[in-house]
This record gives C-alpha cells, sequence and structure tokens, in this order.
C-alpha cells in the first residue's frame, strides 16, 4: 500500500489518499477537481496549490501576453499556467508560462490534446510567490524542467528584482535588477520581453 501525500502548504496539513494513482487516474481526478492547481510529482506525491494573488496573477499575465503574440507571428502554440505537461520522469507539472512548437504538436491527435499532452515545452517561466521558497524553486528549475528537456527557463524573483536565466546546457546567468530587455535565445528566435511589465 502506498500512501500519497497532498501537501497543503498554507495550512500545514497533510491529507492522504492510500493508493498510488495512475497517471490516467490523477489526469481524472484532475478534470474532476477543476478548481484545484494540483501537480504530481514523479514519485507519485500530489501537490495541491493555491489559487495566487491579484498581483501573481497580473505578473504571470505579462510574459503570458507577450508569450501568445509571439506564437501568433511565429508558429507554435503558449499556454497558460494551468497547462499540466506529462513529463519524462512520471511528473505532471505546470508552469507560469510555456511555449511549445508545431514540430512538437505533429505527432498528436486532436484527442490528444484534451488530455495532459507527453510533451516537455521549449521554454518555460516561473514567477516566485511570497510564500515559495527560492532554493525548492531553484530546484524544480534544474531538477525537474531542465532534466526533463526544457531548453530555456526563466526564473523571477520581482519581488528581490532579479532573474535567473537556465539554459540546457547547464549554464545560468542573473539578470538583476530587472531592467533591459531578455531574450528567447536561440530557442525562441525573435522573442523579446521587456523588464519593466514585471515592475509597472
Amino acid at each position: 500500500m502506498y500512501t500519497m501525500q497532498l501537501e497543503l502548504p498554507e495550512l500545514g496539513i497533510p491529507l492522504t489518499i492510500e493508493r498510488n494513482m495512475t497517471l490516467a487516474e490523477f489526469e481524472a481526478f484532475c478534470f474532476a477537481n477543476p478548481d484545484l492547481h494540483i501537480e504530481r510529482e514523479s514519485d507519485g506525491k500530489l501537490i495541491i496549490m493555491s489559487p495566487v494573488s491579484f498581483i501573481s496573477g497580473d505578473r504571470e499575465n505579462e510574459i503570458a501576453i507577450d508569450l501568445g503574440l509571439y506564437a501568433r507571428q511565429y508558429g507554435g502554440r503558449a499556454l497558460s499556467s494551468s497547462t499540466g505537461f506529462k513529463l519524462p520522469d512520471s511528473s505532471v507539472r505546470s508552469p507560469d508560462a510555456s511555449y511549445v512548437t508545431d514540430q512538437q504538436l505533429e505527432p498528436f491527435s486532436e484527442e490528444d490534446l484534451r488530455h495532459f499532452l507527453a510533451v516537455v515545452p521549449v521554454f518555460i517561466t516561473e514567477i516566485l510567490s511570497p510564500t515559495d521558497s527560492l532554493k525548492e524553486a531553484k530546484d524544480k528549475m534544474q531538477d525537474v524542467w531542465i532534466a526533463n528537456g526544457v531548453k530555456l527557463a526563466w526564473l523571477v524573483d520581482i519581488d528581490n528584482d532579479r532573474l535567473w536565466i537556465y539554459r540546457a546546457d547547464g549554464t545560468v546567468d542573473l539578470v538583476s535588477p530587472l531592467d533591459g530587455v531578455v531574450t528567447g535565445e536561440n530557442v525562441l528566435p525573435g522573442f523579446e520581453f521587456d523588464l519593466k511589465w514585471f515592475k509597472k
């Protein structure tokens, strides 16, 4: 018997399910509870996250706007923070913003797209909230996103005026303060984001 923990970090209250869920069961559980934002770790543990504050939602939307406009011009799909991706390590994760190329989507049918897709975004962004642990967020960037095949990832700490750029080759750059423009480099050619939109 496997006890699966559902973390409610704000309350400090663990809930348990006394049986491991398959990925299909996890998807059905999520779709049956659309008001919950849930991720699945590679060991089967579920993490339930609370809705974000107004300012956090506004900051997430700024990058989503520019990604959406980029996708309209260059192709591919820009996905919202509610999108679940089935990653190679068996986790199911939902970044704050993400981008998938048209080539990545070619093998999938219309029916596939109605489920959590087994595809790794080429680009993701995570924005720290006041309750997030910086160490855990950094570990997630390296051990989840980059380790599973993301090519370019941004971790944004707006309250402390800094952004980390993670790349598939293992390099990490710190941008501080949040001034100027960051780009999609060779992963999203032509994509630019003006950091002033995080500080309006």
